[in-house]
């Protein structure tokens, strides 16, 4: 099923000259993508694009055609300041009101959504008490309180150290959306939660495809893995080669 689909698409952010986005063609089903390219490649107003917030919220100029066929759910980087209520409970219980759920059925469906985002422990903290961590997940859970089918994320992973960003990515891939879209550039932790790459540079679409491949065969300016930047396709390709090198010694 196609959920989002971008035909000839260019855009421009209000007062610019130049586009931030440059004829993108893309076919978005129930899948999982990993966004990737530098800073300033246009990643982020891809997913603004996606989402329906450029140029509806942001302004600016768009040309071509997005249809949008599924709920969107959409996390931005600056997490924080979509965090509107003192606890978080109080936050997810604002949005579940504000979409019309049962009253009786409030309190089943916070607890449901805090347990998936493994937060039920800090449900009545003051939000300035919760680590940067919990601060995002609960902008997530705020998010899945809405049904999205599609869940957009950029730059999940900014604040969070290593080990925490894999545990997040397991909660992220428990939640159940038909499709993932996350935007990042530390991916070495993460390639492998993702079906399909889309390398962006510039403003253009530089590949589109299964993950290792597309990175490997994108240009110097789009993050790679360190592997990768060695010219290997896969860690498995490296350990191996090194494991052979060892018994030639």
């Amino acid at each position: 099923m196609q959920v989002i689909r971008l035909n000839n698409v260019y855009y421009k952010y209000p007062g610019s000259r130049d586009w931030v986005l440059k004829n993108i063609n893309l076919s978005i089903g129930e899948e999982r993508i990993l966004i990737v390219g530098g800073t300033g490649s246009g990643k982020t107003t891809l997913l603004r694009v996606m989402a329906g917030l450029a140029p509806e919220i942001y302004g600016g100029v768009l040309k071509g055609v997005v249809e949008r066929r599924a709920r969107i759910g959409f996390v931005p980087q600056n997490f924080d300041a979509f965090i509107l209520m003192p606890r978080p409970g109080d936050e997810i219980i604002y949005v579940l009101e504000n979409m019309g759920i049962n009253p009786d059925r409030i309190p089943e469906r916070l607890m449901e959504i805090a347990k998936i985002m493994g937060i039920k422990h800090v449900l009545w903290r003051g939000v300035e008490e919760l680590s940067i961590g919990e601060r995002q997940r609960v902008a997530i859970a705020s998010v899945i309180a809405m049904e999205p089918e599609v869940l957009i994320l950029d730059e999940p992973l900014a604040y969070l150290d290593p080990c925490i960003a894999g545990k997040l990515m397991d909660i992220i891939e428990g939640i159940g959306v038909k499709c993932l879209i996350v935007a990042e550039h530390r991916i070495e932790r993460i390639i492998d939660y993702f079906d399909r790459v889309i390398a962006i540079d510039n403003g253009v679409i530089v590949g589109d495809g299964e993950p290792h491949e597309t990175l490997y065969k994108a240009p110097p300016t789009v993050p790679k893995p360190a592997y990768m930047r060695l010219g290997f396709r896969s860690l498995e390709e490296l350990i191996k080669i090194a494991r052979s090198k060892r018994r030639m010694v």
